[in-house]
């Protein structure tokens, strides 16, 4: 099967990205750690880096914080600008990939890369040099907070199929196939046709792209080599400890040196 560039498969999926998010919840668990973690650190200027269609950003900033975003798809970063046109909120959005981020020349409090967006960067060199990228865009001592999936415990156990989220009118379906170096991570994208008020057919569009599987320790090496320390693990957004045989996320909150 035909994998994708990263920027090309959420490109395809940036139309129905809000529609396959549950954001009321997911932004109703993650904020008040966010928030905790920002506010402990004296963060006010925030660069979401990863940033999807702009919900993390857009919240921040209705709640007062300065908040900016980037991405690497276009199509998303246009469903971010709108989003946050809707939201009447002030959010600059750019299209910048991790190694873009001095289309910033600006220093940050805190820089945030959420959503397991760092297992597209397909060798430890990358990975390294992305956060050498957002170490560059933070004052010293600015805080860094990343969410990826666990996958100290994902490469153990192996989950095929994921759920299934949307609407009457769009439904987006997650699954993984997995290889010794890599993950094949597919989105099935079905969506109603209609003629009129008739329901007629459902298409469907496979998409796939490639996940380097981040071990705690392989992102813990990457951090240090890149400026970081000071280093706490968490076993989500919701503040809960990391278990590295039972957590669901590994989030690391670091310090830039």
């Amino acid at each position: 099967m035909e994998t994708l560039h990263s920027n090309e498969f959420y490109d395809r999926l940036a139309r129905v990205f809000d529609v396959m998010t549950d954001w009321q919840k997911r932004l109703t668990l993650e904020m008040p750690f966010l928030q905790r973690t920002l506010d402990r650190h004296r963060a006010r200027t925030i660069l979401d880096t990863a940033c999807g269609t702009g919900w993390h950003a857009i919240t921040l900033a209705k709640k007062g914080y300065t908040a900016a975003g980037c991405d690497a798809s276009p199509q998303m970063i246009e469903q971010a600008r709108a989003n946050s046109a809707k939201a009447q909120a002030n959010v600059r959005f750019e299209v910048a990939g991790f190694n873009q981020l001095n289309h910033f020349t600006e220093t940050f409090d805190a820089v945030l890369c959420l959503g397991n967006s760092m297992p597209h960067l397909l060798s430890q060199e990358a990975l390294v040099e992305a956060l050498r990228q957002m170490r560059g865009r933070l004052h010293p001592g600015g805080v860094l907070i990343l969410h990826n999936l666990n996958y100290d415990m994902r490469m153990k156990k192996k989950p095929r199929f994921f759920s299934a989220n949307g609407n009457d009118e769009a439904l987006v379906w997650r699954f993984a196939d997995y290889c010794p170096e890599f993950i094949t991570f597919h989105t099935a994208l079905f969506e109603r046709k209609t003629e009129g008020e008739e329901s007629v057919s459902w298409s469907v569009q496979v998409n796939s792209t490639l996940h380097r599987p981040l071990l705690e320790r392989d992102v813990d090496e990457a951090l240090v080599q890149a400026g970081f320390g000071s280093l706490r693990h968490f076993g989500g957004l919701d503040g809960s400890p990391f278990e590295k045989e039972k957590s669901g996320d590994l989030v690391i909150v670091a310090l830039a040196r």
